[in-house]
């Protein structure tokens, strides 16, 4: 009997398309040659999938994240020994937050240790709990069993380093399509981006593709008034940073907007 394709990410990332995958998944069409994602972050909507495309390309800005992805792909064994015998340690975490490293091999596994064992996975603070198993003291034979699955989901999948408008004019053609998670108009922004990301250059871009596009973005104003010739549907969803309050379990819920310029409406397509 075949294996059974894990559609599990193997990191958590600010941003991350986790909780609204299954709501994502549906509205990519089906006839298309390749599939892009030119933020990648942690891939979760690409990993849903065992495959979207003939061709398929991861690209991010962050070096971190490229090089964790592409030690991955092509030195899966070797990332795993950096990563086996690792204590989920205090000491440890504030090492690797500053220490430096020489191979690229040894810099995917210190990435890895720390945005696993962060808060939230924003590399800034230790993930520390009272109650729960998580954040420092998660299962290191859970994060190594992973890595093979990623390994095998990564075999043929291009992993580039480029500017977003770079990347989508190299890769469109008329049956390209791009998933597109910029960072928000609002919210947290990772140290990698040193300046205002440049929304209004996003959207001259996106305007004048051939392939297809679906953008996912923080519901506000200036996001709605830059694309309002564009196809728009309205989802919520929890906010992972901060989903319970102080005195007990109230959800805060975090609208979101996803934008194409091709139909798209909510169904329950079987992906």
């Amino acid at each position: 009997m075949p294996k059974k394709y894990n559609s599990k990410g193997f990191i958590r990332w600010i941003g991350g398309k986790r909780l609204l995958r299954k709501t994502i998944a549906p509205l990519i069409p089906d006839n298309i040659q390749s599939y892009i994602e030119p933020f990648g972050g942690a891939a979760w909507v690409m990993f849903y999938k065992e495959k979207w495309a003939d061709l398929e390309v991861y690209n991010d800005l962050d070096g971190r994240l490229v090089n964790l992805f592409r030690i991955v792909k092509y030195h899966p064994q070797a990332f795993k020994d950096e990563l086996k015998y690792l204590l989920g340690s205090r000491e440890i975490f504030f090492q690797f937050m500053n220490g430096t490293f020489i191979t690229d091999i040894q810099k995917a596994a210190q990435f890895y240790f720390i945005v696993t064992r962060s808060f939230a996975g924003k590399c800034e603070a230790i993930g520390l709990t009272k109650k729960y198993q998580g954040g420092i003291c998660r299962s290191q034979k859970n994060s190594v069993e992973k890595i093979d699955d990623i390994h095998s989901r990564l075999d043929k999948v291009v992993i580039e380093n480029l500017d977003f408008e770079e990347l989508i004019k190299y890769y469109d053609f008329e049956n390209a399509f791009f998933y597109c998670d910029p960072p928000y108009s609002q919210g947290y922004k990772y140290g990698i981006q040193k300046q205002k990301f440049e929304h209004e250059r996003l959207f001259n871009v996106l305007k004048n593709i051939k392939g297809r596009f679906l953008l996912s973005y923080n519901d506000s104003p200036e996001i709605r008034e830059l694309y309002k010739d564009f196809n728009i549907i309205e989802i919520e969803r929890l906010n992972s940073m901060n989903n319970k309050t102080l005195g007990g379990h109230i959800k805060e819920i975090y609208k979101e907007l996803l934008i194409a310029n091709y139909p798209i409406e909510l169904c329950q397509k079987n992906q």
